[in-house]
Order: C-alpha cells, then sequence, then structure tokens
C-alpha cells in the first residue's frame, strides 16, 4: 500500500512543475504581448505625426497616400510582435514533467486496482479461518 502513496506524492509533484512551468510560460507571453502593445502605442502617438509630415513636406505625397503609408509600417512592425507574444514553443521540462505526472497515476490506479482486488479475497479467507487451516497444515509439514 506504500507503493501507491509514494506514485500519488510524484504524481502530485509533478502537477506543481507543470503548473508553474506553465504559469512561467503564460508569464513570458504577457511580457511579449505588453512589449508588443508599448511598442504599437508608441507607434501610433509618436511616428503617425512624424512620418505623416515628413511625407507630406519632403516626399510632396498628398495626405491620403501618406496616411497610408505610415498605417503600413505601423501594421508590419505589430503583426511582428503581435507573432512573437502568441508563439507557443515546446517546453521540453513541461513535457516531461507531464509525461511522469500522467505515468505516476497509471501505475498507482493499476496498484490501487490490484490491492482493492486483494483485500476481499484476504478478508474471506481469514473470515473463513482458511488462514488458520493452512497455518495448521504447513506447520505439521515441518515438524
Amino acid at each position: 500500500m506504500v507503493r501507491p502513496l509514494r506514485l500519488a506524492r510524484v504524481a502530485a509533484k509533478a502537477e506543481v512543475l507543470v503548473v508553474r512551468r506553465q504559469v512561467a510560460g503564460y508569464a513570458r507571453r504577457a511580457i511579449w504581448g505588453a512589449v508588443a502593445a508599448v511598442f504599437a502605442l508608441g507607434v501610433l502617438i509618436q511616428a503617425h505625426i512624424i512620418a505623416y509630415f515628413a511625407l507630406r513636406q519632403y516626399a510632396q505625397f498628398a495626405p491620403i497616400p501618406a496616411a497610408a503609408i505610415v498605417l503600413g509600417v505601423d501594421l508590419v512592425i505589430t503583426i511582428i510582435f503581435a507573432a512573437m507574444a502568441s508563439g507557443n514553443a515546446p517546453d521540453p521540462i513541461l513535457e516531461e514533467a507531464k509525461r511522469l505526472r500522467d505515468q505516476s497515476l497509471e501505475q498507482a490506479r493499476q496498484s490501487m486496482t490490484l490491492a482493492a482486488m486483494i483485500a476481499p479475497a484476504a478478508r474471506l479467507a481469514a473470515d473463513t479461518g482458511l488462514v488458520r487451516l493452512l497455518m495448521r497444515l504447513l506447520s505439521r509439514r515441518r515438524a
């Protein structure tokens, strides 16, 4: 009965590691998302104004084409950072912890199933006196 408890303990430790690694992954993605948002906001506030007036004054663009060029550049930069934020590279430690957790839980279930099958048989043998009978027979053989 000790083995299932040990396996359950291993599964619990693996589950803690799984949760910690998942939270760390979420935090990294949130940081990348925040960087993308800050950069996008800075682009919208500062670069729009400067680029628009530069296109109008130095490149002699009309108002609408100048605004479209600024918007296109902003869009490309925002897409790059958003792609970095949504990246989901596999974490080998996370995968190993999940595998260990699943394996430990399966072995614990199997051990508990075996213990559940043996316990009623042992009770029946004790209730019917079968154990005492076997003990007497074994002690006669030795003598």
